[in-house]
Formats: C-alpha cells, sequence, structure tokens
C-alpha cells in the first residue's frame, strides 16, 4: 500500500527505473531508432532516385519520339524530292525517245516514199504488160 510521504524503496525504485531506462536507451533505444531513420531515408532516397530517373527517362523518350518524328519528316521530304526528280527525269528520257522515234519514223517514211517513186514507173510498165497478155488471154489474140 502506497503511504504518504513514500519511503526509500520508492526512491531506489525510481532511480532503478532510470538507470534502466538509460542504459536501454543507450544500447537499444538509440540504434534501433537510428536504423529506422537511415531505413526511412534509404527508402525516401531510393524514391526520390527512382522518380527522377522515371521523370528522366519520360524526357528522354520524348526527345527520342520528337527525333523519330523529324527523321520520318525529313525522310518523306527526300522521297518526295527523289521522286520529282525521278519522274522529271522519266519524262525527260521519254520525251528524248519519243523525239528519236518520230525521227526514225520520218526517215522511214521518207525512205519508203522515194522507193514508191522509184517503183512506180517500172511498176506502171509491168502493170501494162500484164494487162496486155490478159486481154490477150481473154480475148485470144495480141493486141497491137
Amino acid at each position: 500500500m502506497l503511504t504518504f510521504p513514500p519511503d526509500y524503496t520508492f526512491v531506489v525504485q525510481i532511480v532503478l527505473f532510470l538507470i534502466l531506462w538509460a542504459g536501454l536507451k543507450r544500447l537499444i533505444f538509440d540504434p534501433v531508432v537510428a536504423m529506422l531513420d537511415a531505413r526511412e531515408a534509404r527508402t525516401t532516397g531510393a524514391k526520390a532516385a527512382a522518380a527522377q530517373m522515371r521523370s528522366s527517362t519520360e524526357v528522354s523518350a520524348a526527345e527520342y519520339e520528337q527525333k523519330v518524328q523529324e527523321a520520318r519528316r525529313q525522310a518523306a521530304g527526300d522521297a518526295s524530292v527523289v521522286r520529282s526528280g525521278t519522274a522529271a527525269e522519266e519524262q525527260r528520257v521519254l520525251d528524248a525517245a519519243r523525239e528519236e522515234a518520230t525521227k526514225q519514223l520520218a526517215v522511214l517514211r521518207e525512205n519508203l516514199a522515194r522507193q514508191a517513186d522509184a517503183a512506180r514507173p517500172s511498176l506502171d510498165g509491168e502493170a501494162q504488160q500484164l494487162a496486155a497478155r490478159m486481154v490477150e488471154r481473154i480475148a485470144g489474140r495480141t493486141l497491137a
């Protein structure tokens, strides 16, 4: 039972409690608190590092995507220039071939007209001889 004023055992218990508390604080409580603080700092630091890495990754991905889009636009522009250059070259080659074919056709027509003009007199003579022979055969007599 408690009496007032407390006797000396109560004071001894308080002193022993304070000595025990100081010893446990120094041997157990302070190292555990320090370990928990360090663990929280590592966890918080790791989370911050992860967030920073995530943000830098997002920035890098955005830059990469932008560069890819720019490269695609550049490639499309280059392809368009090449296509137009190829189309112009194709048209030039076709025009040159068409002009050459027209020249050759004109030369062939000219040669054919000359050959026809050269063959007409002899063909006219042969046609008259053939007609005369046909008349002779049909009529059965010679025409003079």
